[in-house]
């Protein structure tokens, strides 16, 4: 006989899973997004989504989130960290991004716009960094250090 398949696990209250989406966000699975998707194919407009997706991560800390996005674009754009990330391998990861703010720091407040233009900037980019409702954000001078704000 067949073994009964195992009971779900109970949900922790206070703890999130699969959370849906607020609305107006469409979900990229769905069949709107799916649509919206095939529409942007189409009509060219998905040139920058090929070389991003083939560098796709998860963040490895909630609060990460920054990091792992300004690390999927360094690696999209080519841009060589100049030191290891494992063994011989030069290449983008959230625990290379630390020449603005410490990571343990990043684990527990996460970063903003200005750190994430000053991790940018100290990662060979040029960012130009506007806010919703155009008050611009204006890179500070970077170095191994840090950046000036």
């Amino acid at each position: 006989a067949a073994a009964a398949p195992a009971p779900a696990p109970r949900p922790e209250p206070g703890k999130f899973y699969m959370r849906p989406l607020p609305a107006p966000c469409v979900a990229f699975a769905s069949p709107e997004g799916r649509r919206l998707f095939g529409s942007a194919l189409a009509s060219g407009g998905l040139e920058g989504f090929f070389p991003l997706i083939q560098q796709f991560q998860t963040q490895n800390e909630p609060a990460y989130c920054g990091l792992a996005t300004l690390s999927m674009a360094l690696n999209a754009l080519g841009v060589d960290p100049g030191r290891s990330w494992k063994g011989v391998w030069r290449w983008y990861d959230e625990s290379l991004l630390d020449c603005c703010k410490d990571l343990a720091a990043v684990q527990t407040e996460g970063i903003d716009l200005e750190d994430f233009v000053c991790l940018a900037t100290c990662n060979a980019l040029e960012p130009a960094a506007i806010r919703a409702g155009g008050g611009a954000v204006l890179p500070g001078r970077c170095d191994a250090g840090g950046c000036d704000k």
